[in-house]
């Protein structure tokens, strides 16, 4: 058969190039368990939170505003919101208690004792779309919904220290679910400079590299001092503060979400030595990481 088709017409018949809003669903963790006491102050973290409640009893707030965990909806809170979270009937003193929980039976089980469940999902979209407008957002979940939550719940006593392929799916399907709700006004988000988000997403990429303005200025094709102009234009920060920001909620979130060293962490992150990321890190956070980490883990 003649053909005086090329090669890229085959590929893409369209002349224009279309322009993909880009996005990446990171799953940290996804646990289930049964809570006693979940008394939290200033929760605020690099990193997405979505929660559910098949028997409700918790509560998370923010700025006078309360929101009631249930099983007919899903939590969703955007990174580096500061919220506050209680259980009905709790003391008041700041304290997180829980038990895992390995199959059904044991759900009633401590609910009897005056305890709730929660389903809770950490992750990232990256830049732009993890800067979206600070909140505790209620989304209602229909039936299908519903069921793909009792599935990730059941997945999580089945396999609690495992997510696997097709459970993972599941999770990012409940993801998309949610934020497809938010209205489209949230997601108006200014846009930034072609040069300058290029070298962002070059930046999330190689924090475990040194960056320099020479080398990203070289990639935005722009001059030294244009660049970093441009950069602190769109960001509101200096180049080198905002990498140093985005190695710290890298950091953070392998202190929550990894089993890694303080070292290796260091090095992953793109510091000179574990001295160097302790000094920034308690600078920025208040606590050196080895504390951080055992203070969250003994939460």
């Amino acid at each position: 058969m003649n053909t005086n088709l090329s090669e890229q017409q085959k590929y893409d018949p369209w002349e224009l190039q279309q322009e993909v809003a880009n996005f990446k669903i990171t799953v940290h963790c996804c646990r289930y368990w049964m809570l006693s006491e979940w008394e939290c102050e200033n929760m605020s973290f690099p990193f997405w939170r979505l929660y559910h409640s098949r028997l409700g009893g918790a509560y998370a707030s923010l700025e006078g505003k309360t929101v009631h965990l249930s099983p007919d909806k899903i939590i969703i809170i955007p990174p580096y919101t500061s919220f506050s979270t209680h259980l009905k009937g709790s003391s008041g003193n700041e304290s997180i208690k829980g038990v895992r929980i390995k199959e059904e039976a044991e759900i009633l089980f401590y609910q009897k004792q005056g305890m709730t469940d929660q389903m809770f999902v950490h992750f990232n979209l990256g830049y732009p779309y993890d800067q979206i407008k600070q909140d505790v957002y209620e989304i209602s979940v229909d039936h299908i919904t519903e069921n793909i939550v009792r599935e990730i719940e059941n997945d999580r006593l089945e396999e609690p220290n495992t997510i696997g392929f097709q459970s993972n799916l599941k999770i990012v399907t409940l993801i998309l679910f949610a934020l497809q709700r938010f209205s489209p006004a949230l997601w108006n988000i200014p846009e930034t400079d072609n040069r300058i988000l290029k070298a962002i997403r070059y930046i999330d990429k190689n924090l475990d590299k040194q960056l320099t303005n020479e080398e990203l200025s070289t990639m935005a094709n722009l001059a030294v001092n244009s660049f970093a102009r441009l950069f602190r234009e769109c960001m509101n920060n200096s180049v080198q503060q905002y990498i140093q920001q985005r190695r710290i909620d890298q950091a953070i979130i392998l202190l929550h979400h990894s089993d890694l060293s303080i070292e290796e962490i260091s090095s992953q992150c793109g510091f000179y030595d574990r001295h160097h990321f302790s000094r920034i890190f308690r600078k920025q956070t208040g606590f050196p990481p080895g504390s951080y980490r055992q203070r969250m883990r003994a939460n």
